[in-house]
């Protein structure tokens, strides 16, 4: 394995700024979310990563986009999940093709792929015969379930895996459906625990000079999200369940939720020992205070919350925040993704707009991550579709003859030839 930079656009030779994956050189066979979140992620800790797309593209470059977009428009899922990338187009059925494949992986680091399980295999290209030939390699597959497990065939996405984790059971009131959590968390935690992963596997490395497979899977990433809650589920004799009037988490008391107003929602989450002056800054004291005996908070939950439901429909959000702040409780409007953006506390650091090479400019938000020694990088937007083909393939060593030839015979993707357009 070679580490030493590359000298790609923002690597230590350029800028003098070692970041803490420079001069590690990740191959992203990734399409749709959790394997490109985790690819872009290492690149913004400094990897060089070249995503690995066939002849068609990542199905989020067009699968989810407003229907007012051009054809050619981008979609903002993939600029939002595919920046500090290089994109190299090339058809991995043709022989000739993998073949430049080959020589790429063994001048790699790490190989990220989040194929269904098989797919790499039948090309040779599996975690098994990768290591074997490349021991100091870092493998790191995504799947859906694990690839080492019974389940790993089965088809997976971020609702379904809500669906079978039993995230989706815990949302919702009790005489409603249940209801999903309206972000791709799964996808994103899973693509989080492969970055991990990945680090702690290049450190081992250091220390032993041997690569490893990192193996993450939506399933087990949704059970490790649901930590508390499957604790509560393993060891209390009475199990948990959903409350009538939608508090959130089925363990927790009175008066945790969301409560509906005049003009929005809020946000409450307050020690049962608040609920006498919450019921006197909401004039219900009268109400509540009954129920409260012994552990009335958990007992008489879903009757709490419906005589505090029913009040706080009477009043507008900045009424009911306002009567209740002096409470001391943990309270807040729900707000829409639109205004949670433009909140100071997070735009300044979080959105960054930038000029893409398909033309235009567009805005996405950064990884959450502050490292006092090291910026985050942003060197790349998402790229064009084959967009570095050729760079890339020059880097490897390959000589321009060879180049065309992959080109004129469609192995190779470049932007602006004519199969681009089809």
């Amino acid at each position: 394995m070679l580490n030493t930079p590359r000298g790609a656009k923002g690597s230590p030779q350029e800028d003098g700024d070692v970041r803490p994956l420079s001069g590690i050189r990740v191959l992203a066979f990734t399409h749709y979310a959790a394997g490109p979140i985790a690819a872009q992620y290492v690149g913004s800790l400094g990897a060089e990563v070249i995503k690995i797309e066939a002849p068609a593209g990542d199905y989020q470059r067009s699968g989810i986009k407003e229907p007012t977009a051009a054809p050619d428009a981008p979609s903002p899922y993939f600029l939002g999940m595919n920046r500090n990338q290089r994109s190299l187009s090339i058809d991995l059925k043709r022989p000739d093709a993998l073949a430049v494949i080959r020589m790429m992986i063994s001048q790699a680091d790490v190989i990220l792929e989040n194929f269904r399980p098989g797919v790499l295999e039948r090309m040779g290209l599996g975690s098994s015969a990768l290591l074997a030939e490349h021991p100091g390699m870092i493998y790191c597959s995504i799947a859906a379930y694990d690839p080492a497990g019974p389940s790993r065939n089965k088809p997976g996405q971020d609702l379904i895996i809500q669906a079978l984790s039993g995230i989706a059971s815990l949302g919702g009131a009790a005489d409603g459906p249940p209801v999903a959590a309206g972000a791709y968390i799964v996808d994103t935690y899973t693509a989080s625990q492969a970055v991990i992963g990945i680090q702690a596997a290049l450190r081992q490395r250091d220390q032993t000079g041997l690569g490893q497979w990192v193996r993450v899977d939506m399933m087990s990433c949704a059970l490790h999200l649901l930590a508390s809650e499957s604790s509560y589920a393993l060891n209390a004799r009475e199990q948990a369940y959903r409350g009538r009037n939608g508090i959130s988490h089925s363990h927790q008391p009175a008066p945790y939720g969301l409560y509906s107003t005049l003009d929005g929602a809020i946000a409450l989450v307050a020690h049962p020992a608040s609920l006498p002056d919450i019921a006197a800054a909401l004039g219900l004291s009268d109400r509540i205070i009954p129920l409260l005996d012994g552990k009335g908070a958990w007992t008489n939950r879903d009757q709490i919350a419906a005589i505090l439901s029913d009040q706080l429909r009477q009043l507008t959000s900045n009424d009911a925040l306002t009567r209740l702040a002096p409470t001391g409780i943990l309270l807040a409007p729900v707000r829409s993704i639109d205004q949670a953006l433009a909140d100071p506390d997070v735009a300044s650091e979080l959105v960054r707009e930038v000029e893409h090479s398909y033309g235009g400019r567009y805005r996405v938000t950064l990884e959450p991550l502050k490292l006092s020694g090291s910026a985050l990088v942003f060197d790349r937007p998402a790229p064009d579709l084959g967009e570095h083909s050729v760079e890339v393939l020059r880097e490897t060593g390959i000589d321009q003859d060879r180049i065309d030839a992959l080109i004129a015979s469609g192995a190779i993707r470049v932007p602006g030839r004519p199969q681009d357009r089809k």
